[in-house]
């Protein structure tokens, strides 16, 4: 019979000091005029703020392995290491994207929650092929519709949308579909404005260094940059072997429109 596994210590220090700090700001703020739309949207930024800079410690220790150790204990250092920074961007990516949504409908509390343990969102391994043919057709009829172009790389856009969509939680697999084509919807005029400046005829279009904006899996892109970035950054960065591809299409579509 195997030993029941050991369960780590949850830290309970600064909770209830960070509750009651949370509520003196809240109060500070709506005395000084501040709506309760902006007091949410603040403390989540504040709290996503605080998350990525312990991600970004996390990130340092990937080198501190202990002196000595086997290249095996290295690796799973550095893997442990890696496990941990990626739930930590689950975690600010998750924070900011419960507050766009809290303050985006109308009867959703304006409160910020915290989640009970281990409630995490599921990474997923792997991506079905079923599931990425069906998001790059939904996508390609977007991206259709708005260049006009048919004459993408399938294969390359379901090469991309494997690695992409494992920025999608498992819990949020099975409606990914309709959550990126209500995307799609909302953001038709800025899509637009990206394809006609640097997609397929565009003005400054330049497809050899950066080849999303000619790949119906941009939408994907553009949908997770939105919604989780530093969780799309992690996938890509560790399975695509081009880095500066998606740092410059970030950049196009968060500043080049």
């Amino acid at each position: 019979m195997s030993q029941e596994r050991r369960k780590l210590p949850l830290i309970a220090v600064y909770g209830a000091a960070a509750a009651k700090a949370e509520q003196r700001v809240t109060d500070l703020l709506d005395a000084a005029g501040a709506s309760p739309t902006e007091v949410h949207t603040l403390i989540a930024a504040i709290q996503a703020g605080a998350v990525e800079a312990a991600q970004g410690e996390v990130i340092e220790l990937d080198t501190h392995a202990p002196s000595g150790s086997s290249d095996q204990a290295h690796e799973g250092w550095f893997c442990a290491v890696e496990a941990i920074a990626d739930r930590l961007a689950h975690i600010a990516d998750r924070t900011v994207r419960q507050a766009r949504t809290a303050v985006s409908v109308p009867d959703t509390p304006l409160v910020v929650s915290r989640s009970a343990p281990y409630s995490l969102p599921t990474p997923v391994d792997s991506v079905g092929e079923d599931q990425v043919h069906q998001v790059l057709d939904a996508a390609a009829r977007s991206f259709v519709s708005l260049t006009g172009y048919a004459g993408f790389d399938r294969d390359l856009s379901q090469e991309i949308l494997a690695v992409v969509l494992k920025s999608v939680s498992a819990e949020d697999q099975d409606g990914y579909v309709r959550q990126l084509e209500a995307f799609a919807e909302a953001n038709r005029e800025r899509l637009g404005q990206l394809y006609g400046k640097y997609g397929p005829g565009g003005k400054f279009a330049d497809e050899s260094s950066c080849y999303l904006t000619h790949q119906p899996a941009s939408i994907v892109v553009c949908e997770r940059l939105d919604t989780v970035p530093m969780w799309l950054t992690s996938v890509w960065n560790n399975e695509i072997d081009a880095e500066t591809v998606l740092e410059r299409f970030t950049h196009l579509w968060r500043f080049g429109l």
